[in-house]
């Protein structure tokens, strides 16, 4: 049981999500875990988005221990794209732990406080996600993951939907530099394992082998990223050795692209 219930920021960037964004909002105000607080920042929308995010700011004023807003809302004054958007999500935040959404998806109603627990009971442990169920755009189900749940397993190929799904990343704050998390549009179309690899040093990596989860995309689309990418992912796999002291062997980074061939 958690004596101390940490602060959770729910990070939700939202650009033109009108058609799923209430389903996605009710399944964040519906979590079993009560202390947390949902930051959402709209990316200049043209749809109703930004007037649904309104409506559950003013339905759900505050957080469970009554000391501030339970769903905060912004809105950038034109369009800037995902990476300054999640950058002044990642400014605003409070929380002990922050965790991330898709406006998109759907999370289970037990997924911050599995990951809480998680985390609270694992002290070394920076980072930890959960496995998914991906749907379509009509919520019929696709597929679902099998990430791997052991740290050694995700520390050789820390890629974003091979390993991890982002969007089910809770991570805990209190073991990193103030200033690290951040993204950058140069590692695009990885600002995700981009992010993951700089959290390595600082703490082991796990996945939760329960599906807490909903994800909105073909599971298949991760494996033609990279080898319609190779170079950025390339240029990627360097940088994170001279930078964060990454050192996987080349094999085990080459594998999801031997799985594109086999898909």
């Amino acid at each position: 049981m958690i004596n101390h219930k940490p602060l959770v920021s729910i990070l939700l960037p939202v650009h033109n999500c009108e058609r799923f964004l209430a389903d996605c909002l009710k399944s964040l105000v519906g979590q079993s875990y009560r202390q947390i607080e949902i930051i959402a920042i709209d990316d200049f929308s043209t749809d109703s988005s930004l007037k649904i995010l309104k409506s559950f700011a003013k339905k759900y004023p505050t957080t469970g221990s009554g000391r501030g807003k339970k769903v905060r809302v912004y809105r950038n004054i034109k369009r800037y794209g995902i990476v300054i958007t999640l950058n002044r999500l990642l400014r605003r935040a409070k929380g002990d732990y922050i965790a991330f959404m898709d406006a998109k998806d759907i999370s289970s109603r037990q997924r911050i406080k599995k990951q809480v627990e998680f985390i609270s009971g694992n002290p070394g442990v920076v980072a930890v996600g959960a496995q998914c169920r991906f749907i379509n755009d009509k919520g019929r189900l696709i597929g679902k993951s099998f990430f791997p749940k052991e740290n050694q397993f995700v520390y050789k190929s820390p890629l974003h939907g091979i390993t991890m799904q982002f969007e089910t990343l809770m991570v805990n704050k209190n073991l990193m530099p103030k200033d690290l998390l951040k993204f950058s549009d140069s590692t695009e179309p990885f600002i995700y394992s981009d992010l993951f690899i700089k959290l390595l040093p600082y703490g082991k990596f796990a996945n939760l082998d329960e599906y807490l989860h909903y994800h909105r995309k073909n599971p298949k689309e991760y494996f033609y990223d990279l080898r319609n990418n190779i170079i950025s992912f390339i240029k990627l796999w360097l940088l994170s050795k001279s930078n964060y002291n990454y050192k996987p062997s080349l094999i085990s980074l080459l594998i999801p692209f031997t799985k594109v061939s086999t898909r």
